[in-house]
């Protein structure tokens, strides 16, 4: 499915026809409300590893970023992993020096930045992973990738079309409330159909479960 393809989608299913100029942002607002939602494979970003210069005290988080898997630094061939992830306030009680230097070891968000417990002392090599928005559903095809399609579209359509209906409900005139509610619901079953594929990939086909299966 591409952009002009679930825009006609879209435009059928509210049975509206005047959605034009509005329908990029419930495109848009329809693919972020599954990302906001979600934490699922094709939304990790593995970056190509960096430098990072003696006496850093921060990292710039990129504007794509929603949420750190790992971070490491690695020097001779040695990782050094960032170990815990703590509040600034808790982070700045426990390492109060702002000259101190080392491996960092413990991180905290102030802002775009992800701030090192102490100064790096010497280069190190920046390894890391995080989850990503991904690019925008747009109806031009320009680009590589092209731009009117991207992986939600490709390969998670149904939740695509769901959410985007869902979104829309909301601010647009005249939608019955059975399709409201049949939307929600079908918004939120397809989110734990995505779910349950992240699970069964990342266990090898067997989901865990806290639960005994149902009979």
């Amino acid at each position: 499915m591409n952009y002009a393809e679930l825009s006609q989608a879209i435009s059928e299913w509210l049975n509206k026809d005047s959605l034009d100029k509005v329908m990029p942002t419930i495109i848009r607002f329809g693919q972020r409300d599954l990302e906001d939602n979600l934490r699922i494979r094709p939304m990790e970003y593995h970056p190509t590893t960096a430098s990072v210069a003696a006496g850093e005290d921060a990292l710039a988080l990129p504007s794509d970023y929603l949420e750190m898997i790992y971070l490491q630094f690695i020097l001779s061939n040695t990782r050094y992993p960032i170990v815990v992830r703590d509040s600034p306030a808790g982070m700045y009680a426990a390492h109060p020096s702002t000259t101190e230097t080392g491996v960092p070891k413990v991180v905290t968000r102030v802002a775009d930045d992800l701030v090192f417990d102490v100064l790096t002392d010497v280069v190190y090599t920046r390894d890391w992973t995080y989850y990503r928005r991904l690019p925008v559903l747009v109806a031009s095809a320009a680009g590589t990738p092209a731009g009117n399609s991207n992986w939600w579209s490709e390969n998670a359509e149904e939740a695509f079309l769901m959410s985007c209906l869902n979104k829309a409900s909301l601010y647009v005139s005249g939608v019955p409330e059975g399709d409201k509610k049949k939307w929600a619901e079908a918004y939120v079953l397809n989110l734990g159909r995505l779910k349950d594929r992240e699970a069964r990939e990342t266990t090898g086909g067997n989901i865990i479960r806290s639960t005994a299966w149902g009979v």
